[in-house]
């Protein structure tokens, strides 16, 4: 009688036990969420957040713009199972015409433009909190950290 006691009390122990572990793990989880919401919404000006969001929108208006320019044949090259990957973008890569790659090429100033009308808009201090948010969620390596940070 005493052995099924005290297992049952060590059954209702360990229930217990594990049970407030899962608690304390959903708030830990929520209070982060929150954490992590409320830090964006603060880091950014609502006109920095607009200059993304119109950023954001031409960048897919150039992505469409190239890929109205892109042929069957090199439709069939990147989508051809047999061949490898890079060999696939290779082939690819041979196949652009020379106003593909004026597209391409203009494509990247302009996208490099924005990305500095944008990192002009940032204060010091929202660099540093952007990195810090980008590291927290891994996106960054050690060298790119750098990148972030210039001031001037």
């Amino acid at each position: 009688m005493k052995t099924i006691v005290k297992t049952a009390m060590t059954i209702l122990l360990g229930i217990m036990f594990s049970g407030s572990i899962m608690v304390a793990q959903e708030q830990t989880q929520s209070m982060q969420s929150i954490v992590g919401t409320q830090m964006t919404k603060r880091v950014l000006t609502e006109d920095q957040r607009t200059m993304l969001k119109n950023d954001n929108q031409k960048r897919k208006e150039l992505k469409q713009a190239f890929k109205a320019t892109i042929t069957q044949e090199q439709k069939e090259i990147l989508s051809d199972p047999r061949v490898m990957p890079a060999e696939r973008m290779k082939s690819f890569r041979a196949s652009l015409t020379d106003q593909q790659v004026s597209i391409i090429k203009s494509n990247r100033k302009e996208i490099k433009a924005m990305k500095d009308e944008f990192r002009s808009t940032l204060s010091a201090e929202q660099k540093i909190q952007l990195r810090k948010m980008a590291v927290k969620r891994g996106r960054m390596n050690r060298f790119s950290n750098t990148r972030l940070v210039r001031v001037g």
